[in-house]
Parts: C-alpha cells; structure tokens; sequence
C-alpha cells in the first residue's frame, strides 16, 4: 500500500503523465463507417458533461437495434508497460491531456506493504492501472491522478488511490475492497472521513472502467450489466455496456477499426471505441454535439521513457 502511494506520489509530481477517460469531457470524433449497413446501424450520442471532478463521463444516446447477448468479461492480451496519451478537445481547443498507463504486479493478500514472493501460491497476478490528467494552457495549478490495483486473472478490485490538486485545496481518496464490501478513506484539509459501503456482484471500481471495458467481447449487440463504486462520491451505480457496429475512428495514430461500446446509467449515457485487433485499446470517446471529444495522440505497447514529452 506504500508502495501504491508513492507511485501516486511520483505520477502527481511528473505533471506529463496525465487519469480518466471516464470523468472527461469528451465531440463527435472523425469516423468512417466500416460498412453502410454497420453505418445504418449506428446512432449518434449526446455527451452529458459532468465536469472533470465528476467520477463518470455519461452521455445520453440511442440504444442498439438488435437484442442485446449477454456476455462475460475475457481479458484482453494485456501489454506489461503499455502507454496511451490522449487530448480532450473542445470546439478544435485541447484543454487536458489524459494518460493510461498499465503495469504487471504481484502481491500477496493482506501485505501490501511489502513486496510478494514471486510464484509462491499466495501470491496474485495484479494490474496496476495508473491514469492521470492536466490542463494544457491553463495557468492555475491542477493534478488529478489515480491508481488501481486489480487482479489480473478476474479483473476484481483489490484497492484504488485518487488525489486531486488545486491553488486552494487537495485531497486524496482510497478505496479498499473486502468480499462484499469497499471501505472508502476521504483525507483532505477538512480531516480524515471514512464509510463503509456493502457491494453487489459484479463491481468494480470506477477509475478502472476505461481499461474494464477492453475485457468485453467485441461482437454485435453484446451487453453486460455491471455494478461501479464512485469512491469520489461514496456511492454505487449500476451501468450497462453494449457492443455497438464497427467503424473506422480516424487519429494522429492514422484510421483504427473500432467498435463503439454504449455505456449507460439511467437516463444518462457515453459512447466509447475500441480497436477491434488485440489488445482492444481505448481509441477515444465522442459526443453527438460535436463541441467535445477525446483523441488518442500516442501509443507506445511497452514502458515509456518518463522523461519523454507526452506531446510528442
């Protein structure tokens, strides 16, 4: 857990490497359809802004129109080190760039203060999911990281990390996972506040969503109904995937054949792509408005070189 911390430490301090996709605001980014009947089968989304302290990004939009296939998560061919930088763009200006980054890990339960022993039998396979976001022309100060630590073989929870930097204010906030339970810790200048919340089947965290969505099978009309702690807002939401028609989504990276993905909470909805190929990354979100959008700019499959600018 220390160790967690520290890292959250190192990704606030570096100012480049900048989380969430989910709790961004995403315009309709530039896309080709794949097909006319994939094109025909495609309806345009409306992005509900909720503002970057917000945990979720959730637009409204128009449901598929074949009935939906329940099915169940299979993890992607995960990169050890793969890095991923994306701009958020409002009316043509690039107001925050946002980075993923994903890392192999092990631990042993109950001691995540100390380093695991590599192949022992209590020791587990672990992401760790690093995501942060920054202004790019703004002068005020502002930091907004998070960390999260999942197991690797059933991409359940185990504990996240999510610290928020201003002029004025900061405060850092973790999520602990027990079977059948989160126990939320809120630290800030106003003192130490902490809940315990019961958890449903089928929860996972929310700054996980972004990398949880690329373990959904990527074939037409599949859906899986699903349970996200909100620890910035100490509460649990259902949501709803479904797998949406294929599609060119055109980047700086060049055109990606992708899949939209329908993400939904009641009356409230937000459309993300992901590359048909392995291993499914994140190519961006979009919004029917055409005001807002999130654009992946960089991709690099294996450790980057910290000292490299994001930009580039």
């Amino acid at each position: 857990m220390k160790k967690d911390i520290h890292r959250l430490h190192r990704l606030r301090g570096q100012g480049r490497d900048t989380p969430d996709a989910s709790r961004l605001t995403p315009s309709a980014l530039r896309r080709t359809p794949a097909s006319s009947a994939a094109s025909n089968a495609l309806c345009v989304v409306t992005f509900g802004v909720l503002g970057v302290f917000v945990s979720c990004l959730l637009l409204a939009g128009c449901p598929s129109e074949q009935p939906a296939q329940v099915v169940r998560l299979s993890a992607p061919d995960w990169q050890d080190g793969e890095y991923s930088v994306y701009d958020v763009v409002r009316r043509d200006s690039v107001l925050y760039r946002n980075s993923m980054r994903i890392r192999f890990s092990e631990e042993t339960p109950g001691s995540q203060d100390r380093d695991p022993v590599p192949g022992t039998l209590s020791s587990i396979p672990t992401l760790e999911l690093s995501t942060s976001v920054r202004p790019v022309e703004s002068e005020e100060h502002f930091a907004d990281s998070s960390l999260v630590v999942i197991a690797r073989d059933d991409l359940r929870p185990l504990r996240s990390y999510h610290t928020i930097e201003t002029a004025i204010s900061s405060f850092t906030i973790q999520a602990v996972y027990e079977p059948g339970k989160v126990t939320i810790t809120r630290q800030s200048l106003d003192g130490t506040r902490v809940i315990e919340l019961p958890t449903p089947p089928n929860t996972y965290d929310n700054e996980m969503v972004p990398f949880l969505l690329r373990a959904l099978p990527l074939i037409p009309s599949a859906k899986l109904d699903f349970n996200i702690v909100v620890p910035l807002e100490e509460r649990i939401l259902p949501l709803t995937a479904q797998v949406l028609g294929a599609e060119f989504v055109a980047t700086e990276l060049g055109e990606i054949m992708c899949r939209g993905v329908s993400l939904k909470q009641p009356n409230r909805q937000v459309r993300l792509f992901y590359e048909l190929a392995e291993p499914h990354r994140l190519v961006g979100l979009s919004s029917e408005t055409g005001e807002t959008e999130m654009r992946l700019v960089l991709y690099s499959p294996t450790e980057k070189d910290e000292t490299t600018d994001s930009s580039q």
